[in-house]
């Protein structure tokens, strides 16, 4: 009994022991440790039209608190503005997302009363985030705020606009449209600077292009007055992931006014190169002359029509041509030229000792090739002035010098000036030589002579020695040509000064004394129109009407004709007229030769006149042309298992390239196309080893349908090419066979070799399919990168590799 009430007082003080030793571990299990974040800083996007927060890192926190207790389990996170309590509750209600616990997973989303976000409006936030744990208010831990920047991804939204819906330009006729711009901006928050990246003109056949700029340009010559047409702009969107996300504006209308600034012009629609296959050839059929008739009534027209053999022998018999050098003779010499005068010699006092030489002994009219040769002995006398030994001047109205040779400041000077001409030429020519010669003003005779190519090359020989030029003791001055003034056509040529017409006086003579002074050229005598039927090419103008208000004339070979006329109608039917005239039989030779048209025109009431541009049309005579023949032989059939045509087969390993001619060298090939039946696909692949078109400079133009090689190339450099073109295809159970045909088409005449036509049988085989993982794994490497890109895989893993094209092209197995 005692023992029963012992057990039971035993099981009392136990129970009532058991109940605060409970009660104190309740009290000890109190919340000792904040939540920790993954990260102290997350990075946000969020597109525009979308409501979920990408995160970077992946957003969790950890508590050290044991996990099967309130305090050791993350209950939620809390977004702020600001990284400090004090000032966090006052503005949260700006903040427009909210961290939900979706599958206790923290998912950073809109708020449901936010429909969407705006970039353009703003376009990232800078918050701040915390984790707490599910202890009760009271005893709940936060974890440190890191940092969480959301940016909001812009999507395209707005389409460019331009900056005006009409454009108008005003453009001078033959002056480039410099100014002529249009500008649009587009409005998405991620295009900073409003930029637009293209610009296209949408109304069809307009001669007007327009750049990424949006500045629009000419392309093709301006015919009518005013020309009309949209354009749009397109803005810089891109998008890997959607493809034509590019936004197009509504178009703007252009509107471009020529304003009329006609310039005389001679043109041609077609080309300027024409192929003589006839004795007879009019040239000039399609010429078109443009006067601009509403500003200009033609007083005047006037053309020179020269043709140019270019070297090419015009068959004409030279020396039936009467022509001698001519040799005048200003001031007597002695019978020895060649020794110092000893008595026959003119002196020269510098003040009124002169003469005129008059036009019947010598016409004053210069060749382009002349020489000078006389014997002078001069002194210095401290005399600045121009002393004249010959000089050509006006002889009424103006003083001006059209050729002279002076003495001036220790200088011997030669003045030649190009004219008169009746045109308003704003180009200048070279027009005065000076040496600086110690010769001069020595008191000896010496020996001067002047060997004249105008305006190439003058040549000053003193006592037959030439003299060496150098920066310091030789000039050469331009200047413009002199202009033709009415009342001043005639001339006057004088020795030992210069005839001033104003004066009425002879002016700047000459002290000292002249010998042998003599001019000698080459000129043709009266009768040399005899040799015209001895050219076998020349220029004719046969079976014209001659009217009143027409002049035409040749010169003595008929290679330069002159042409008049008061319209530029007229004009254009003398021109029609002119024929080329090549009289070998067969016509020959072959080679290119010129003709050209030189046109001023006079408008009336106006004193000056225009040079029109000069038009030159090319004569060709080719060389007959002995058709080659180019013949394709090779392989026709390839019987392939799948794995051989997936590691890539040469299609024309073995072919070759035949020519009629003497070598293959002699032949050239100007392209050659590789078209496939059918088109192929995107698991297919032509590789080219490029290092094969550096060497033979070649083109290529690979597309679905095949491939295009092109360029003036070797048969050899051809075939070398073509034998290393290899063909690949990584799933060739998609058909039973494929079709390639090769053709050619020689340089010489065009001519199109024959037909090559392959044809790839596909062994099928019944192979266990890879795993995903080794077939991601295999690799093709090309070293071309027009086809790299789109090049599908093969092993990286495998134990060997075959070169298909002997340079860069290696396709590993």
């Amino acid at each position: 009994m005692l023992r029963s009430i012992l057990f039971v007082i035993m099981i009392v003080l136990s129970n009532t022991k058991a109940t605060p030793i409970e009660t104190k571990i309740i009290k000890t299990k109190s919340n000792l440790f904040d939540p920790i974040l993954s990260s102290n800083k997350y990075i946000g996007h969020i597109q525009e039209n979308e409501r979920i927060v990408e995160i970077k890192p992946r957003l969790y926190a950890s508590d050290a608190d044991p996990l099967n207790s309130p305090n050791g389990q993350i209950c939620g996170y809390e977004l702020s503005l600001y990284k400090h309590d004090d000032i966090v509750n006052e503005i949260l209600q700006n903040i427009p997302f909210v961290v939900e616990l979706i599958n206790e997973k923290p998912i950073i989303q809109l708020k449901t009363n936010i429909n969407k976000l705006d970039c353009e409006i703003k376009q990232s936030y800078r918050l701040f985030i915390r984790a707490y744990d599910c202890a009760n208010n009271n005893e709940r831990r936060y974890s440190e705020r890191s940092s969480l920047i959301i940016t909001i991804d812009d999507i395209n939204e707005f389409a460019p606009i331009f900056t005006h819906q009409n454009y108008l330009f005003k453009l001078h006729q033959d002056h480039n449209c410099l100014s002529c711009r249009v500008e649009a901006t587009d409005d998405d928050c991620s295009n900073i600077d409003h930029r637009v990246c293209d610009y296209q003109i949408q109304t069809p056949n307009v001669p007007f292009s327009i750049d990424s700029n949006g500045s629009i340009s000419i392309i093709t010559p301006l015919m009518n007055n005013t020309y009309e047409f949209d354009v749009v702009a397109i803005d810089c969107y891109s998008s890997s992931l959607f493809k034509d996300t590019r936004k197009i504006s509504e178009p703007a209308k252009v509107t471009i006014k020529i304003i009329k600034s006609c310039k005389p012009t001679i043109a041609d629609d077609y080309p300027t190169k024409l192929t003589i296959q006839a004795d007879h050839t009019h040239i000039f059929d399609t010429v078109h002359v443009d006067t601009c008739d509403e500003t200009c009534a033609v007083e005047n027209i006037i053309g020179t029509v020269t043709f140019d053999s270019n070297g090419i022998d015009s068959g004409c018999n030279l020396e039936q041509c009467s022509s001698i050098n001519r040799e005048y003779v200003l001031i007597p010499k002695d019978i020895d030229y060649n020794q110092a005068p000893q008595s026959r010699y003119m002196s020269f006092d510098g003040i009124n000792q002169a003469s005129i030489i008059h036009k019947t002994d010598f016409s004053s009219q210069l060749k382009n090739d002349f020489t000078i040769r006389m014997w002078m002995k001069h002194t210095d006398e401290e005399n600045d002035g121009k002393e004249h030994i010959f000089c050509k001047t006006d002889e009424k109205l103006q003083n001006r010098h059209h050729t002279a040779l002076f003495i001036q400041d220790g200088y011997l000077k030669l003045l030649i000036r190009k004219g008169p001409l009746s045109i308003n030429d704003k180009n200048v020519y070279k027009s005065e030589w000076m040496w600086k010669l110690t010769q001069i003003n020595d008191d000896q005779w010496h020996s001067y002579k002047l060997f004249i190519n105008y305006p190439n090359q003058i040549d000053l020989y003193i006592d037959d020695k030439l003299f060496t030029i150098t920066n310091d003791n030789f000039k050469v001055i331009e200047d413009f040509a002199l202009p033709v003034i009415n009342g001043t056509e005639d001339t006057i040529f004088t020795v030992g000064a210069c005839w001033h017409a104003r004066a009425s006086q002879m002016a700047q003579h000459f002290h000292g004394e002249l010998s042998g002074l003599s001019i000698e050229q080459k000129e043709e005598l009266p009768d040399s129109i005899s040799c015209i039927q001895d050219c076998q090419q020349y220029l004719d103008m046969p079976d014209i009407q001659v009217q009143s208000n027409m002049e035409f004339i040749s010169n003595s070979n008929r290679s330069i004709w002159k042409i008049r006329s008061d319209s530029s109608e007229l004009y254009e039917d003398l021109l029609k007229h002119i024929v080329y005239r090549n009289t070998f039989d067969p016509i020959g030779p072959s080679g290119q030769r010129t003709v050209s048209i030189q046109t001023t025109l006079k408008c009336l009431g106006e004193n000056y006149t225009y040079n029109l541009p000069t038009f030159i049309r090319r004569l060709s005579i080719d060389e007959p042309i002995r058709p080659t023949n180019i013949e394709l032989k090779g392989d026709t059939s390839f019987f392939v298992s799948e794995q051989t045509i997936n590691q890539g087969i040469n299609l024309f390993k073995n072919l070759s390239i035949y020519a009629d001619a003497i070598k293959n060298d002699q032949v050239d090939i100007s392209d050659c196309s590789i078209n496939t039946s059918p088109d192929l696909t995107n698991n297919e692949q032509i590789i080219i080893p490029d290092d094969n078109f550096h060497i033979n400079n070649l083109q290529k133009d690979l597309t679905q349908t095949g491939l295009i090689l092109a360029g003036l190339g070797s048969i050899d450099s051809y075939q070398y090419v073509l034998q290393h073109i290899a063909y690949t295809s990584k799933s060739p159970v998609q058909y039973n066979d494929r079709t390639f045909s090769l053709v050619c088409v020689g340089s010489h005449d065009q001519t199109s070799t024959n037909e090559i036509r392959i044809r790839i049988h596909i062994e099928k085989q019944i192979v266990p399919s890879a795993p995903i993982a080794a077939a991601l794994s295999n690799k093709l490497f090309v070293d071309n990168d027009q086809t790299r890109d789109n090049l599908f895989d093969l092993g990286e893993s495998a134990p060997s590799a075959k070169n298909l094209s002997g340079n860069k092209t290696i396709l590993y197995q």
